[in-house]
């Protein structure tokens, strides 16, 4: 938690470039959309974590990692899944693979929690961080489309 400010201004970089790409869907908040409360509880739950990506004590990337619940579809295979819920590298930080030791940390997260398997939804607009997903072996599962009323 020592690190908070740091987290939180890594989410308003990712926050603010979502809101570029798709201002019909992410807007402006007052505050931090993250709360203290929020990530002591990421911290403390025995099915998430945030790590994170240190340079000389400085935070320059995290990964927010939650245990999804199983399905309540009786027809779908039992799964213990990891959803990868936010990635980010600071933006002066990138392209010196702290991206691939967060997602490798991930991995052995989630296989320490027993998952068979990791998850991340990624924006049809976002396609760089869709070829680094797939870069390192994620697949596409299913497509969301949206159709505005």
């Amino acid at each position: 938690m020592a690190d908070y400010d740091a987290m939180v201004a890594l989410f308003d970089e990712l926050d603010e470039f979502h809101r570029q790409a798709r201002p019909d869907f992410f807007r402006r908040f007052d505050g931090p959309v993250r709360t203290r409360e929020q990530i002591a509880q990421w911290l403390a739950g025995p099915g998430s974590t945030v790590l994170a990506a240190e340079d000389d004590d400085e935070v320059i990337g995290l990964a927010v990692l939650l245990t999804r619940p199983s399905s309540a579809f009786a027809g779908a295979v039992p799964r213990r899944v990891i959803e990868l819920d936010n990635l980010v590298v600071r933006a002066d930080r990138r392209g010196r693979s702290i991206g691939h030791r967060l997602l490798r940390a991930t991995m052995r997260w989630a296989r320490g929690q027993g998952a068979s398997h990791v998850e991340v939804a990624v924006h049809a607009f976002n396609r760089d961080a869709r070829r680094f997903y797939e870069s390192f072996g994620f697949a596409p599962s299913i497509d969301r489309l949206v159709l505005a009323a």
